[in-house]
């Protein structure tokens, strides 16, 4: 999640998901990113180019009487996006060297239990990462088309929805700062969405990422001042529902000690960057990830052991607290 300052400090964040170590891959995005550098005067005289634009289709609505409004639509106005994408490169390239195809070990290990529903075919595919990815991608060519006025329309400034302007809480989650910003979002959720889709199923999987983007703004609504957008506090969710699986787990699927661990360093390290570095939204990240980890407590799923079938195999039944709820409150 990318923040803008209210005075000179820019925020952003880029969270850091998946992988043990650095791959021929993400080595090559790197020395990408290196290249891009070495053109970072002429993208700053692009996007300076391209703000004064919007600054100008902004200009009728500067002029609203309403203060606080005012306020908002300069904080926004003031963003240096090229300082944005300079800042951003030392947290990137170190996210670089955590990104890793490979499926982690309880992922690995596990093997859907069956529970007393039929529920064939309900966990296979990726479709739902793939549509937030492709939703991800054409928000980001509509703001290109727009000038940035769905930027400003979308973006997560906090005068805006104390005046009501609740919407942004979850449009912020979909717009990005500037192409890298999205090219590491996306496949940040790339490499991590697959494999909780895989276990949480797409209806959980959505539900799972909406709430951990709300939650995210939301946090950052209430501790961070600084206009913010981008899907990385959506995505940390994913990573605290994957931590909650494997905490629950612990005892039916191998590999879990090591994910924890690596699940425990990724969150540590992303809090360093963030502390270390200008622009990065710790409470946005915080926010996902508890948001994250507390829907993913609530809607499971939790498989416990049930009984044995008739040709020897366990059966689970998923005791998700939600069910219990539902149960308490019959129609």
């Amino acid at each position: 999640m990318f923040g803008s300052p209210m005075s000179s400090n820019p925020k952003h964040s880029i969270p850091i998901f998946r992988g043990v170590g650095p791959t021929p891959a993400t080595a090559a995005v790197a020395l990408r990113l290196g290249d891009a550098l070495r053109r970072r005067f002429r993208l700053d005289f692009l996007l300076r180019s391209s703000l004064k634009k919007v600054s100008s289709r902004f200009g009728e609505v500067a002029r609203l009487k309403d203060t606080n409004h005012q306020r908002a639509l300069f904080q926004f106005m003031g963003f240096n996006h090229f300082q944005w994408s300079f800042n951003a490169v030392p947290a990137t390239l170190m996210s670089l060297s955590f990104f890793n195809g490979d499926e982690s070990e309880s992922n690995k290990n596990f093997r859907k239990p069956k529970s007393n529903t039929s529920r064939s075919n309900l966990f296979d595919g990726r479709q739902w990462t793939n549509i937030l990815l492709a939703a991800n991608v054409l928000v980001y060519i509509a703001q290109f088309a727009s000038n940035g006025k769905l930027l400003y329309w979308g973006a997560k400034i906090n005068g805006l929805i104390s005046k009501g302007q609740l919407w942004r809480l979850v449009t912020s989650s979909f717009l990005h700062a500037n192409i890298g910003h999205l090219l590491v979002n996306c496949y940040s959720l790339n490499s991590i969405g697959p494999g909780v889709e895989k276990i949480c199923g797409p209806k959980r999987y959505l539900s799972i990422y909406i709430t951990s983007a709300i939650a995210s703004s939301a946090m950052s609504y209430w501790l961070c001042k600084a206009p913010a957008v981008g899907a990385s506090g959506a995505i940390f969710g994913l990573v605290g529902s994957y931590a909650m699986f494997v905490l629950r787990h612990r005892g039916m699927v191998k590999g879990t000690e090591g994910d924890l661990k690596h699940i425990a360093q990724v969150i540590v390290l992303n809090m360093t960057i963030g502390l270390l570095s200008q622009g990065i939204d710790n409470w946005g990240h915080v926010g996902g990830l508890i948001g994250g980890a507390a829907v993913s407590w609530l809607v499971g799923p939790a498989w416990e052991f049930k009984s044995v079938s008739h040709d020897g195999r366990k059966v689970f039944t998923d005791k998700a607290p939600i069910f219990s709820l539902i149960k308490q409150h019959p129609k």
